[in-house]
């Protein structure tokens, strides 16, 4: 199972937003299940960082295999 840890900037956005994008929550959450891999929403990988597009945001992340870890480094409306 891998890992997935939050940036500063996405923990506070999560934390401002919270009641307000609670599935996008459960969506990066799952990518602990996934191998770090969406399963949903429109996703492409360019030099080592997935940009990737669900529940109207767009999610940036570094996927570190050999730790199995998720970095979420920034969350953004659409």
């Amino acid at each position: 199972m891998w890992e997935v840890h939050y940036s500063l900037e996405s923990t506070t956005y999560l934390e401002d937003n919270g009641a307000l994008i609670t599935d996008l929550f459960f969506a990066v959450q799952a990518l602990a299940n996934s191998d770090g891999i969406p399963t949903g929403g429109t996703f492409q990988e360019a030099q080592g960082l997935i940009h990737w597009m669900v529940q109207d945001h767009l999610v940036v992340y570094r996927r570190v295999e050999s730790s199995q870890i998720v970095r979420i480094l920034f969350m953004k409306p659409e």
